[in-house]
């Protein structure tokens, strides 16, 4: 689902490329110059003086072309940083991602007892309140332990994934790029908008931890660093579960759009859909020799 989304928000980074491309990485560059006035020894003055003295137009339009292009590449890197922030590593990693993935499935299987257990009884208003948490918690993450990702952000947007397929049959793999055609363009603009948010806070997450570079000249660029990271990632999480709603709501809300566009007759009741659901998928993703449902226009 996510490439289709990156497509749509290509178009739109025109319109904001001051913002999502210029901003992060001047910000990043005069981090480094306030990192080399407060390491020089430098009074203010001293430091301006000789600002003022040695700064010329050609330098000012080379600081602007290294921004625009650290800019572009950072941009660039979002898709590889996401898909390592998810869990999606080499394959020389697989035991520490096996690991991490086992770590999870464990806490989502204690975590699906508990609410099981709250669940099967009477409950207080402490224990409604812990309900509710494990109940929003557990929506976040994959239905099947055994298909955990390494990561939280990774698991956030499996579950995402999955929804459509747990909830009507359709696969989201097979499904999502057909659907988005048949979306309205109001929708179409809404996740775009939800996967441009996301990207924003990735590309944050990585000027954060470049600016660890600069730890050498300045000790207290470490911790700034790694606290706008951490800061960056927390919003990358929220953003990433926003975005899984509105996946899931477009499935919800558009699947009848889907089955009228490939001729096939809408379910006829929610007890079938499922089955449906499945045999509309495989339809897509192999096609089929099959008799099928198909609907004479």
């Amino acid at each position: 689902m996510l490439e289709s989304l990156s497509k749509g928000l290509a178009d739109r980074v025109a319109e904001r490329w001051t913002r999502v491309v210029i901003l992060p990485a001047a910000l990043f560059w005069l981090g480094g110059g306030l990192v080399w006035f407060l390491g020089s020894g430098q009074t203010v003055e001293a430091a301006v003086q000789t600002v003022t003295k040695q700064v010329t137009t050609w330098m000012v339009a080379g600081f602007l072309v290294v921004v625009l292009l650290s800019g572009l590449l950072a941009r660039r890197l979002v898709d590889p940083a996401l898909a390592m922030l998810t869990g999606r590593w080499h394959r020389s990693l697989d035991p520490l991602a096996r690991l991490a993935a086992g770590r999870w499935s464990r806490r989502i299987t204690e975590r699906e007892a508990r609410w099981q257990d709250l669940a099967a009884h009477a409950r207080g208003w402490a224990e409604e309140r812990e309900l509710a948490a494990l109940d929003l918690w557990l929506r976040g993450m994959p239905s099947d332990p055994a298909r955990c990702l390494p990561t939280r952000l990774g698991n956030v947007l499996a579950a995402a994934e999955r929804w459509p397929a747990d909830k009507y049959g359709l696969e989201a793999s097979q499904c999502w790029s057909r659907l988005w055609l048949v979306m309205p363009e109001e929708a179409r603009k809404e996740l775009i908008g939800a996967r441009e948010r996301l990207d924003g806070q990735i590309t944050a997450w990585m000027w954060g931890v470049a600016f660890l570079v600069w730890t050498p000249w300045a000790w207290w660029a470490a911790p700034v660093g790694v606290a706008a990271a951490a800061v960056a990632y927390a919003g990358a999480l929220r953003y990433a579960g926003a975005l899984g709603d509105l996946q899931e709501s477009a499935f919800d809300l558009y699947r009848g759009a889907l089955y009228t566009h490939l001729r096939w007759p809408l379910p006829e009741d929610a007890a079938t859909e499922r089955e449906t659901g499945r045999l509309v998928s495989a339809y897509l993703w192999r096609g089929s020799q099959d008799p099928l449902p198909l609907r004479v226009e």
